[in-house]
């Protein structure tokens, strides 16, 4: 602000002087830098047709923080640089509404790409809208600018972090055997309804494994080895209600989640995910996480508005009879895990990736 005001009034002394000793020089010298600023604005409206935009979110917060990165990508394709951009960015949840506004600014190099950055401090997770309310660009003196429209907007899923834990898949639930609709596409099994692969014959093999119509027009053995059912052995079951959870108890919910089901995911652990939905009555909701990509969808679906308690193995039992699994995990609202009726740990909000890193647990 100090140099629009030194500006300004250096302008007007020189005009001043150019009045009191009638010197059509400094009249000239005045009437020179008044106009500058629109000499330069024309010349900034020319660079506008060269500019591309482009929003920024990221869908993972930085390390060590609850805040996630929200700005604006500038490319500019002429040569001349530009000294000063500000832009403001609204980003909303498409959930509850709730909006947050993050301002950046920059310069731009000539022929150059400028990334202009900013935070939104641990937002919910769900999905989120980013537009970009305003950009200017201001020409060399600072006084005048222009506002390009840019039309570009952002939907980003946004996730609960991830923290590192210590667990591991015993023998026992990796062996139990259970009804599967997929197959392990590496690991042969007993399934007759499903062949692995084809294979020459080797000492040992059992005969009802041959594939005698091959066998025959090959004039050699051929064993087919049978598929492996692929079944979720472990369930995750959330007791909880969320919505009447504080922030942090909320948030510190959905981390843990987050983080035993990836680490589950990484330990090659198809599971469970079982909630109770207000909208379904009576009915319990659940989602197969076999891959990354079952995570994410269910983060899609999920409504923390409308879960509630009351998802537990007898309830389970009774909704999918029959359904058989190794291991159950229980998440209740006191932010409570428990493994097979057996309580592991109390989960405090504020430390929630210190306990996670110091819990070991064998399923």
């Amino acid at each position: 602000m100090w140099k629009k005001i030194l500006y300004v009034l250096g302008t007007a002394g020189i005009f001043y002087l150019a009045v009191l000793y009638r010197s059509k020089g400094l009249l000239s010298v005045s009437l020179a830098v008044l106009l500058l600023p629109l000499l330069f604005l024309c010349v900034l409206s020319g660079v506008k047709q060269r500019l591309k935009f482009e929003l920024l979110f990221s869908c993972y917060p930085v390390e060590q923080t609850g805040d996630y990165l929200v700005g604006l990508r500038i490319e500019n394709r002429s040569g001349i640089y530009l000294p000063r951009v500000r832009a403001k960015i609204q980003v909303k949840s498409m959930h509850t509404g709730k909006k947050q506004w993050v301002k950046v600014r920059g310069k731009v190099s000539a022929d150059g790409v400028a990334e202009l950055a900013g935070l939104i401090r641990e937002p919910d997770f769900g999905m989120w809208l980013a537009r970009c309310k305003w950009v200017r660009f201001y020409e060399w003196t600072n006084f005048l600018y222009l506002c390009p429209r840019v039309r570009d907007e952002k939907q980003v899923m946004i996730f609960p972090a991830v923290y590192e834990t210590n667990i591991k898949i015993g023998i026992r639930t990796r062996l139990f055997w259970s009804d599967g609709e997929q197959y392990h596409p590496q690991v042969s099994g007993d399934d007759p309804s499903e062949t692995l692969k084809l294979r020459a014959y080797q000492k040992g093999d059992r005969m009802n494994r041959i594939h005698w119509k091959l066998s025959a027009k090959n004039e050699e053995l051929i064993v087919a080895e049978m598929g492996m059912p692929i079944s979720c052995n472990v369930v995750i079951f959330l007791d909880g209600e969320p919505a009447v959870m504080g922030r942090k108890e909320s948030r510190a919910y959905w981390e843990m989640l987050h983080s035993i089901s990836q680490k589950m995911l990484d330990e090659e652990c198809p599971h469970y995910i079982v909630w109770r939905d207000r909208q379904y009555k009576e009915m319990l909701c659940r989602t197969a996480i076999r891959k990354v990509e079952d995570l994410m969808d269910f983060w899609c679906q999920i409504s923390p508005d409308r879960m509630e308690k009351g998802a537990n193995p007898g309830e389970y039992a009774r909704l999918f009879p029959g359904e058989a699994y190794a291991s159950f995990l229980m998440w209740n609202q006191k932010l409570e895990l428990i493994c097979n009726d057996k309580k592991i740990i109390q989960i405090k909000p504020e430390q929630v990736r210190e306990q996670l890193m110091e819990l070991e647990l064998l399923l």
